[in-house]
């Protein structure tokens, strides 16, 4: 009888190896030889799903953000209504984290970015994406209603500078979580962000109009 191979499954094992050569050799390893090495496949197995190292890396990628997204879903599933707000964004945050093993492996892919030989074709899209949960995710610390639009740059100028400096803040204590761990340990991490949204819920309304200000 023949084998049936689930080709998703097998898809997501090689961005699986992907991530495991980006881990130990950097992200100027990934060759499509390098990483059908790393699956245990032959170079023509992996083209069968991959014709390119660009195809591979996109796809890993897509499949990090999918990852993180499915993390989201489970934490809302989860929140008790009487956890406090802080702690119900906190926990959207740290999804986006590199705080564990699978969620570093997942940020290095994101590492290729920088890689002058690949251009993400979706580069722009996932920028936007992660901007729109920090406008939703500072909307929710403000009291605002849901935003009907969390894509679209906000006409209240608090709330999208607001956004920025989180969203800044995260992808760089993301970046010292993996460069420098020692350090910036999850521990502290989590700490440090706890004060950052707390900050955040804390300035009152009559203080919108020092949006200049820094944190």
């Amino acid at each position: 009888m023949p084998k049936i191979v689930d080709h998703e499954e097998r898809r997501r094992a090689l961005a699986e190896a992907l991530w495991r050569v980006i881990t130990e050799a950097g992200p100027h390893a990934v060759t499509i030889r390098s990483v059908a090495a790393e699956a245990g496949l032959s170079t023509g197995a992996l083209r069968h799903y991959f014709q390119t190292r660009e195809d591979l890396l996109t796809y890993a990628m897509d499949l990090s953000e999918e990852r993180v997204v499915q993390r989201m879903h489970e934490h809302s599933q989860t929140l008790d209504p009487r956890t406090p707000l802080l702690d119900r964004v906190m926990g959207f945050v740290e999804q986006m984290l590199p705080l564990d093993q699978a969620r570093r492996a997942e940020y290095r892919a994101w590492e290729v970015t920088g890689d002058p030989d690949y251009l993400d074709p979706r580069l722009d899209h996932r920028w936007h994406q992660q901007r729109g949960l920090y406008r939703r995710l500072v909307a929710a610390l403000d009291g605002h209603p849901d935003l009907e639009d969390p894509f679209q740059v906000h006409p209240d100028p608090w709330l999208e500078t607001w956004s920025e400096y989180l969203h800044t803040f995260a992808d760089g204590l993301a970046l010292q979580l993996m460069t420098n761990p020692e350090r910036i340990t999850p521990e502290s991490a989590r700490a440090r962000l706890r004060s950052f949204l707390g900050h955040i819920a804390s300035i009152a309304p009559q203080e919108r109009d020092r949006v200049g200000t820094t944190p």
